[in-house]
């Protein structure tokens, strides 16, 4: 079988390649046929995995969205050997649904509300295969990398937008471009992306033009969901660009032109042919005011898409204002915040603390009839002042303790001290004691 995918580069030189590669023992396992399940499990699934994550990352790497065994095992030659497993390995995917035969693709996309884009721009894929192609000849969609691809478009694509309102178209040149960006490097993986983006609705081809004669690709703005059809503003502006694009093309030409007709001038002055050289002038100077009027054209045009650019941006503006003036009136409303109420409120507040202030000289005011003149209190404490200071007293030594007799027949009831008292009232009159064993001598006398 003729392989339908292009030849991409040697797997040798693959950035991903698997580190056992250069394993000849681990690769010789890998490469040779598959043996039944139930004699060793974990190796079956292992090697299972390993072609799997291989294949698919060799052909996102490669942009390869379509393929076929054939292929893939010449791709993945090593040392003059080829894996003899990769049927089995076409047949888990298949049974996973991780590969799509293309019959069944163009199936499911023709049952879609866009079998009229499919039908026109993957023709290709259509042709692929016939009902009679063997099994191990079958042409294969790794589905899960056109979804992953188509995402990468859009978010591409997205990435270029700087006024939403006319930006989310770009023309089909441009779109292609887009996607040969994304490793999309065969016109089958192309389509395949925009059968994907259509049926998803994230972009929209149409053509614009008085003869419809220009095609262009709408895709699904940034923070929407689906793509919306073509506008009169976006048809407009794409029209002045267009329009720009084949002056400036024709600027390019010119110039071309100029510069030949120079150097032909310049032969003919050199072989003195003066009336050749003087009729290529005159040409040369038409030339030249065209150009110069197609530049003007460009500048003008330049202008009216900086006006419209400024304008949709005002625009913007205007409507963010409108948005925080309306979320603004909401938040007042809701709170119940208006002039009055906010006046009505000072007003209260103002009342609170006047009343504050009125309780606060009543609680400072004196409790009872304090009729007492601080004048007179005044004069009280001077005069106190004013008297001498007494010394002050030191306390006496503490009397001893008087033995008394004991007798064991008899005991004598203690006789009262009539001068028990008379240390304590000296020291009231402030007179200090001069003997200290004056007591206990009158208390010897006694007895």
């Amino acid at each position: 079988m003729t392989s339908l995918t292009p030849k991409p580069s040697q797997v040798e030189s693959w950035e991903r390649l698997p580190s056992d590669w250069h394993n000849d023992e681990r690769m010789d396992a890998l490469f040779a046929f598959f043996k039944d399940r139930d004699l060793n499990p974990v190796h079956y699934d292992a090697k299972m995995k390993f072609w799997s994550e291989t294949i698919n990352a060799f052909c996102e790497d490669h942009g390869l969205l379509q393929i076929d065994m054939p292929t893939i095992v010449s791709r993945f030659r090593r040392k003059g050997k080829t894996p003899k497993c990769l049927d089995k390995v076409f047949d888990e995917l298949v049974k996973q649904n991780r590969l799509v035969s293309t019959n069944d693709y163009t199936n499911s996309q023709q049952s879609s509300w866009v079998s009229w884009s499919f039908n026109k721009l993957a023709s290709p894929i259509t042709s692929w295969m016939s009902p009679k192609t063997p099994v191990d000849q079958e042409v294969f969609i790794i589905k899960e990398l056109v979804d992953k691809k188509a995402l990468q478009v859009v978010e591409a694509l997205q990435s270029q937008v700087y006024v939403p309102t006319f930006d989310c178209v770009v023309s089909f040149t441009s779109f292609i471009n887009t996607c040969r960006r994304c490793a999309l490097i065969d016109e089958n993986s192309i389509n395949l992306v925009i059968s994907a983006l259509t049926r998803d609705k994230k972009i929209l081809i149409d053509y614009i033009g008085d003869a419809k004669d220009v095609k262009v690709v709408k895709f699904v703005a940034p923070g929407a969901s689906v793509v919306r059809p073509l506008t009169e503003i976006e048809n407009s502006v794409l029209l002045l660009r267009h329009s720009k694009e084949r002056l400036e093309e024709q600027l390019k030409k010119s110039d071309e032109q100029i510069e030949g007709l120079l150097a032909d001038i310049r032969r003919h002055l050199k072989n003195s042919n003066r009336t050749a050289a003087m009729k290529l002038l005159r040409k040369k100077k038409l030339l030249e005011r065209e150009h110069e009027k197609k530049e003007g054209t460009i500048e003008h045009l330049n202008c009216v898409l900086t006006q419209i650019e400024q304008t949709d941006c005002s625009s913007l503006v205007i409507n963010a204002y409108s948005s925080g003036v309306q979320a603004h009136k909401e938040l007042l409303r809701k709170n119940g915040l208006t002039p009055d109420a906010v006046d009505d409120m000072i007003d209260e507040v103002q009342e609170m603390l006047e009343n504050q202030k009125e309780l606060d000289e009543a609680l400072s005011r004196p409790v009872g009839n304090e009729t007492t003149d601080m004048t007179e209190l005044e004069g009280e404490l001077e005069e106190l002042l004013k008297q001498p200071v007494l010394p002050t007293p030191v306390p006496a030594a503490p009397i001893p303790a008087q033995k008394e007799t004991v007798n064991e027949e008899y005991i004598k009831p203690p006789e009262q001290d009539p001068f028990a008292d008379l240390e304590l009232r000296l020291q009231k009159l402030g007179v200090q004691e001069s003997t200290p064993n004056k007591v206990p001598e009158i208390a010897s006398s006694s007895q």
